[in-house]
């Protein structure tokens, strides 16, 4: 994140008294928040709902019907859900699968049980990391990358690897930038990342 934006929310140690300082009357965190903490707040009265990691569309699609549901919205969330499969009716493609690697900053790479991962499989992509035995954050390294490229690269940072000039040699293979924001949790974001795959891929061919 853009650290003017960063600058805009407040940000707390997710200690209890921080948090009671702020009265909130419902704290929404993680399924990692210690059982102390949660077991602490709800002693005072304080509601607290806790959600995961979503690995697939399908997670996050309940997910978003949870938080409506807890904004008391359901009605919002109900069209955050249409927007959402609507953008991946749109984005859906199908010809062959192209093979995409996902390289992030410092030469990472997703995981197949990754979000981003279940969107590259709808929108005519497959994982070529994957494919290869690379799980959730594994590094790929350079080298590796032009012993065995993909069809595509989705950059997502702009680490020296992925800027190296022994790239431009891989002639058959398509790179583009893809923000790292849209690797970011799930809800809206799958909408914008749906129709960037898309994209990409429509100028591929």
């Amino acid at each position: 994140m853009d650290l003017t934006v960063a600058r805009r929310f407040a940000v707390t140690g997710g200690t209890v008294e921080e948090v009671l300082a702020l009265d909130p009357d419902i704290v929404v965190g993680s399924t990692y928040m210690p059982p102390a903490t949660r077991a602490a707040l709800e002693r005072l009265g304080i509601r607290v709902e806790t959600v995961g990691v979503a690995n697939t569309v399908e997670d996050s699609l309940k997910q978003v019907k949870q938080l409506a549901a807890v904004a008391e919205h359901p009605a919002r969330g109900e069209a955050m859900i249409t927007q959402i499969n609507t953008a991946l009716s749109n984005a859906a493609s199908n010809a062959r699968p192209l093979t995409a690697v996902v390289w992030q900053q410092g030469g990472i790479v997703p995981g197949d049980g990754a979000l981003i991962s279940d969107l590259l499989r709808r929108t005519g992509f497959t994982s070529h990391s994957a494919a290869r035995g690379l799980g959730q954050a594994d590094y790929l390294p350079l080298e590796a990358m032009l012993a065995d490229p993909p069809d595509v690269i989705l950059t997502a940072g702009s680490g020296r690897a992925q800027q190296h000039p022994a790239l431009t040699a891989l002639g058959q293979t398509y790179r583009a930038q893809f923000d790292s924001s849209l690797l970011y949790c799930g809800g809206p974001t799958i909408a914008k990342a749906a129709q960037r795959l898309a994209q990409i891929r429509e100028t591929m061919q």
